[in-house]
């Protein structure tokens, strides 16, 4: 399978011509939330072990500074829940067929983190139900992202909260696959 978004083991995955890689790293990364799939042509939505996904080949050889600047400031923020440092983030965006709208999920994210967690997150699980809630609501309705989203801190009213601060409509991820 090639792939296509950065980093936590959620997400549901639509089978298209399409990457996002940084997604698929977010799927690798928090394994111990579901992963689903939806078939372009059923639209049936069907488990995915992570461990079957490969990381597609690079469509980029650069990338432009604007963009680097813009995936800075991504990492800058979730580097400290997810893991994914700037370095990592970069290699992941060259293997993205689209990587300006990928970024454009990942800077909507980092906005909506950022203002829910303006006068609070102080502790590590807190940060990371916001991240994982935002990243789940990325992908998914509002009340599939509060089934998945095992939140450890945040009651599901806070998680509502978080989640309605991201105005982008659900994009789920998308996969090839391999033949």
């Amino acid at each position: 399978m090639l792939i296509r978004k950065p980093p936590c083991q959620i997400g549901v995955l639509r089978f298209k011509t399409q990457l996002n890689i940084m997604k698929i790293s977010n799927l690798i990364i928090l394994a111990a939330l579901s992963i689903a799939s939806v078939e372009a042509a059923a639209q049936k939505t069907v488990t995915i072990d992570p461990k079957d996904i490969q990381l597609s080949p690079y469509r980029h050889k650069e990338l432009p500074p604007a963009l680097l600047q813009r995936i800075r400031a991504t990492t800058d923020t979730f580097e400290k829940i997810d893991g994914i440092t700037y370095e990592r983030a970069v290699d992941l965006y060259k293997r993205d067929l689209d990587p300006e709208s990928n970024l454009v999920l990942w800077e909507e994210m980092a906005r909506a983190y950022k203002e829910f967690c303006k006068n609070r997150c102080t502790s590590k699980a807190e940060q990371s139900d916001v991240y994982r809630s935002l990243l789940l609501r990325s992908m998914l309705s509002e009340d599939e992202s509060i089934r998945r989203s095992k939140l450890l801190v945040l009651t599901t009213e806070e998680a509502r909260r978080a989640m309605s601060l991201y105005r982008l409509p659900p994009k789920p991820l998308e996969v090839i696959r391999a033949e």
